[in-house]
């Protein structure tokens, strides 16, 4: 294969090997994000590997081209998902999605049955026959992507439901009334310096709901220790 090699390629390569940022060399470039210039080395040959570009496995380029090549031309399901794994940037488990599979072993138990396995170095499915032995190694085995999202699922499921009451009560806005507490000990007076927008709204608030300033400021103080560390000691002043 020709690769082309221009002041800009030989420039990037460089940065890269500097340890430039896709951002800084996107900003040195003016180009508006970093697939224009993942699009102009794709063009000349290059492709992005291992942090950098390098150019195109010839020999890869050509087994890919021979297994769309082999595929039959008439729209079977098979052919394709072998055509969409065949195009630039697939993705093989939105392929599999797209084909009605819930996962890619999923996916890869359909096509096994329609006489193709999954081969790795032209990432993509390649027929055989019934005498191959087809043992399920690490070379050819599809990563199982639909087991990490679903544990991912259960794990954020199982934190949800071990703060359900956290959640339901900061959720739950509607017909909430300000809570009250009986503290303990007397009154003192206190001048405070606060913003004067939030003053305001302390104020209307107050005339709003028919609450004195002082049970909003105490209220909104213990609900700020309970929530910040300070929950046993606030705990102390209520009277039982």
């Amino acid at each position: 294969m020709d690769i082309q090699r221009d002041e800009k390629i030989e420039t990037v390569l460089a940065m890269l090997e500097e340890g430039y940022t896709q951002d800084e060399i996107v900003q040195r470039y003016g180009n508006k994000n970093w697939k224009s210039i993942d699009m102009y080395f794709r063009r000349r040959g290059y492709r992005w590997k291992d942090g950098t570009f390098i150019p195109f496995d010839e020999k890869k380029e050509q087994e890919r081209k021979e297994v769309l090549a082999s595929v039959q031309t008439e729209l079977t399901k098979a052919a394709k998902i072998i055509r969409s794994l065949g195009k630039e940037y697939a993705d093989i488990l939105e392929v599999a999605t797209k084909n009605g599979f819930e996962s890619t072993e999923e996916l890869g138990q359909y096509m096994m049955s329609k006489g193709y396995k999954w081969n790795q170095e032209v990432e993509n499915y390649v027929e055989f026959t019934q005498e191959e032995e087809v043992v399920p190694t690490e070379e050819h085995t599809l990563p199982t992507f639909n087991l990490e999202r679903n544990q991912q699922v259960d794990a954020l499921l199982t934190y949800l439901l071990q703060n359900e009451e956290q959640l339901k009560d900061l959720l739950d806005t509607t017909n909430r009334q300000l809570p009250t507490f009986q503290l303990r000990g007397g009154n003192a007076n206190k001048t405070l310096t606060m913003n004067t927008k939030l003053t305001a709204l302390l104020v209307d608030y107050s005339d709003e709901y028919n609450l004195t300033q002082k049970s909003i400021i105490e209220t909104a103080l213990v609900e700020f220790f309970e929530k910040y560390n300070y929950k046993e000691e606030v705990n102390k002043l209520f009277l039982n």
